[in-house]
């Protein structure tokens, strides 16, 4: 598997790499604090990871034919499953927060949510559309 021979700009690497290195930073307390906290942190970063293979395999035809499509689906519903369980597991934090104001409590969990949501959304896209069997042209790169 050549990821850079298929024609793959480098910036889906460092896309797909910045989003897994975001969410395990994001959750670096967690993994400070050990025991259940980490584990949580460990399932949100593995979940990630489930959304970058499947968008790795829109983007490469190589690791597309190495990784059969029930892998694929069963990593994209993990992938899915796991966005939306912790952005929800995240937003309800922040609406419980007695810090704040419930006003501030609304307008921080939009935003938190949104800063999940919006940059998974092409890691979901490649992800389908590797599913449904369209790939990455080398000049659409």
């Amino acid at each position: 598997m050549n990821f850079w021979s298929t024609g793959s700009p480098a910036w889906v690497a460092f896309y797909l790499v910045s989003t897994v290195g975001m969410t395990a930073w994001m959750r670096r307390a967690e993994f400070r604090q050990g025991g259940r906290g980490a584990a949580i942190a460990l399932l949100d970063v593995l979940g990630n990871v489930s959304l970058v293979i499947p968008a790795l395999a829109y983007w490469d035809a190589d690791i597309a034919a190495s990784v059969s499509d029930p892998a694929l689906w069963t990593l994209l519903g993990f992938g899915l499953l796991a966005l939306f369980g912790f952005t929800g597991y995240d937003t309800r934090k922040i609406l419980r927060n007695p810090r704040l104001m419930p006003r501030q409590r609304r307008i921080l969990a939009a935003i938190a949510a949104a800063a999940v949501l919006l940059p998974s959304a092409p890691e979901v896209w490649w992800g389908g559309s590797a599913l449904a069997h369209v790939y990455a042209e080398p000049a659409e790169s």
